[in-house]
């Protein structure tokens, strides 16, 4: 910890939102500008309010983080290309007679309980401004939600069959690639704790 009682304070605020690597390298940066102003000034009480003062506040230090987190980028692209993949598949089904598919009821459920977890999960990431975790955690809950979504759909229509078009194969299209933006997308929000 820093050389002074408001610097500690200030990294515990910090330390229950943000990681612990994220809060040991502002700490690094905290005590340099400390015992810079500390050198400069000679009080340690005044060194550290001006320390503080050009650190920044807990809550901005913090929004800065989520905002730039990569759960936060996967929520935010994966809510932007949600519409697009759904909208792909509701013309498929559309225009193949989905409604006329031996899907039993309880899949046809699974398949609306997961895209609104996936939604809900994403809508809190995305919404969350001030706790690093519950980004990532919602994100990777809702990436994983749409996977499934994503596999279940696939898997269904390669059960099923149906006739070959257009719009089907630009639904599957949409679906792998959105599979595959999270494969990509989930080692940094795991690495990036």
């Amino acid at each position: 910890m820093a050389g002074h009682e408001l610097i500690d304070r200030h990294l515990q605020a910090l330390a229950v939102r943000l990681p612990r690597s994220v809060v040991e390298e502002l700490a690094d940066g905290l005590e340099t500008s400390y015992e810079e102003q500390l050198e400069r000034l000679g009080d340690p009480e005044e060194a550290a309010r001006a320390a503080l003062a050009d650190f920044g506040d807990p809550d901005t230090i913090t929004t800065a983080f989520v905002r730039l987190s990569p759960g936060k980028t996967t929520a935010i692209r994966l809510l932007v290309i949600g519409p697009l993949v759904g909208l792909s598949w509701g013309a498929a089904f559309v225009t193949g007679h989905a409604w006329a598919w031996s899907i039993p009821l309880p899949a046809r459920l699974a398949f609306g309980i997961a895209l609104s977890v996936a939604v809900f999960m994403l809508v809190l990431a995305v919404r969350e401004r001030r706790h690093y975790q519950a980004v990532r955690l919602a994100a990777l809950g809702g990436a994983a939600s749409a996977v499934v979504l994503d596999a279940a759909i696939l898997g269904t229509v390669a059960s099923i069959v149906p006739p070959p078009s257009l719009l089907l194969l630009l639904a599957l299209t949409a679906s792998i690639v959105r599979i595959l933006l999270v494969m990509r997308a989930v080692p940094a929000m795991i690495r990036h704790p």
